[in-house]
């Protein structure tokens, strides 16, 4: 054997377990559920922006609709108060079935657009939305339009 080699066999040392493994950068895994959740809150912010206007559009109709009672009383300004009630379903009906064609929709043919659309609701008193206009005094019931309005803007609103 070599003397002139053994001290720098003496200076070997046996095998030894790697360090620790770092925190930073962390796996691919880590990484694609960070991106998980952040795709995730995204979509969460998306959602409750969405609710967050919808509710707000629906308040700004139903103070629409308080508007249209405190301005045109329906004794006095029939004709008034059912073009304003108009307006407010056709409002509605616009942003809730863009591709329905309600626009167009006329006369007796957009009530029974707005029945279909609310089947428990009463034709009779829908139909003054319809007839009203072109009557010199239109008989309806106010009450009535009115509750079948905040049921068309609680559901479409």
């Amino acid at each position: 054997m070599n003397t002139e080699g053994s001290p720098l066999l003496a200076q070997l040392q046996d095998i030894h377990s790697a360090g620790a493994p770092g925190w930073w950068p962390p796996a691919p895994g880590w990484w694609i559920l960070a991106l998980l959740v952040l795709l995730l809150m995204a979509w969460m912010l998306k959602q409750w922006l969405a609710w967050r206007s919808a509710r707000k559009r629906r308040a700004d109709w139903l103070e629409a609709l308080d508007r249209i009672n405190r301005e045109h009383d329906p004794s006095e300004q029939p004709h008034e108060f059912l073009a304003g009630l108009n307006r407010l379903f056709r409002a509605v009906a616009l942003r809730a079935f863009p591709d329905k064609g309600c626009a167009r929709l006329q006369g007796e043919d957009w009530v029974s657009f707005i029945v279909r659309q609310m089947p428990d609701q009463n034709e009779e008193s829908l139909l003054a939305l319809a007839r009203g206009p072109y009557e010199s005094l239109p008989r309806f019931d106010a009450a009535l339009l009115n509750q079948s309005a905040r049921a068309w803007v609680s559901l479409y609103g």
